[in-house]
C-alpha cells in the first residue's frame, strides 16, 4: 500500500506519517523501482499503534520504549514510572476541570437569577449588590463598589483571609451593624481631598467607630512576619498608596490597622 493510504487506514495524514519515519517510530520502506515506497500490513499495524498510544496521552518521546520488543527490566521500570506520570497528570488535569466546571456552573446559576457574575460568594455578592443599589449616596455608593472589587481582586489572588469574608458577610447580614458601616462609609467619603493634619479629629472619631465594629466582627490583624512599611507589605503588587491613594483615607486604614495588631494575640510590644 502507499503513504496515502497507509494514513487513511489510521485516521491521520501522509505529513504525520512523514514526522514518524523522521522520529524513527515507524520504520520508511526502501522505494521500489517504480520510485514509491510500499507499505506492509505490519506498518500499518504499528501505525495505529503509535497513533493509539498518542491519542492516550502518551508523549511521543516514550512510544518507542512502549511498543519496543525484548524490553529490559530496566525498561520496563520506565515505562511503569512514565506511565504513573501521565496518570498524575491527567488526574491533576481532571480536579482542575471540576474545579473549572463548578466554578461555571455557579456562574450560570447566579446569571439565571438575574445577578452579576462574581467570584465572591453568592449571598456577599447578592448583598453587596443590593446595598449599592439602595446606597444613601452616590459617594456611599462608589465606597462600596470600590469594596467590591478590592474584595473580588484578595479572592482571585488567594489573599483574602477567611475571617475577612465572613466579618464582611456578616456585616452586610445585620441590619444594625449595615447601617453602622453604611454611616462609616459616608464619613470615609467625606475624607476625600483633605489631608491628615486638618481631619485629626474626624480620622481618630473613624478610627474608633471601625475597630469597634470589628470587634462585634472579632476581626483581628496578625502581625506581619515579613518586613512592611507604611506603603505596603514588601513585595506585593499593589502597594496601599495603590489601592487607597487619598492621604486622610490611607492614614485611617493605617490606624485601624495598627490598632488590630497590637490586639492580636500575638502582638509583642517592643
Amino acid at each position: 500500500m502507499r503513504i496515502g493510504q497507509l494514513a487513511e487506514i489510521a485516521g491521520t495524514t501522509t505529513r504525520a506519517v512523514r514526522h514518524y519515519h523522521r522520529l524513527g517510530l515507524l520504520d520508511e520502506p526502501p522505494r521500489r523501482s517504480n520510485g514509491y515506497r510500499e507499505y506492509a500490513l505490519g506498518d500499518a499495524v504499528r501505525l495505529l499503534r503509535i497513533r493509539w498510544l498518542a491519542s492516550s496521552g502518551v508523549p511521543l518521546g516514550s512510544v518507542a520504549a512502549i511498543l519496543a520488543d525484548g524490553r529490559s527490566s530496566d525498561d520496563d521500570r520506565d515505562v511503569v514510572a512514565d506511565l504513573r506520570a501521565l496518570i498524575r497528570a491527567v488526574e491533576s488535569e481532571q480536579t482542575m476541570l471540576a474545579r473549572r466546571s463548578a466554578q461555571l456552573s455557579a456562574m450560570l446559576a447566579e446569571v439565571e437569577r438575574g445577578n452579576s457574575v462574581s467570584v465572591l460568594p453568592a449571598e456577599l455578592a447578592t448583598a453587596l449588590a443590593e446595598a449599592v443599589e439602595h446606597a444613601p449616596s452616590d459617594t456611599v455608593g462608589s465606597a462600596l463598589r470600590h469594596d467590591r472589587d478590592l474584595l473580588e481582586a484578595l479572592v482571585i489572588s488567594g489573599k483574602a483571609p477567611e475571617e475577612l469574608l465572613t466579618g464582611y458577610s456578616g456585616t452586610m447580614a445585620n441590619d444594625d451593624q449595615r447601617e453602622e458601616y453604611l454611616a462609616i462609609l459616608a464619613e470615609w467619603s467625606s475624607l476625600e481631598g483633605r489631608t491628615p493634619d486638618s481631619s485629626e479629629a474626624d480620622i481618630d472619631a473613624l478610627v474608633g467607630r471601625l475597630v469597634e465594629l470589628f470587634d462585634h466582627q472579632k476581626l483581628m490583624i496578625e502581625p506581619p512576619t515579613g518586613a512592611a512599611t507604611a506603603h505596603g507589605i514588601t513585595g506585593a503588587a499593589l502597594s496601599l498608596d495603590d489601592l487607597i491613594p487619598d492621604q486622610a483615607q490611607r492614614e485611617v486604614v493605617l490606624r485601624v490597622q495598627r490598632e488590630l495588631v497590637r490586639r492580636s494575640p500575638s502582638y509583642t510590644d517592643l
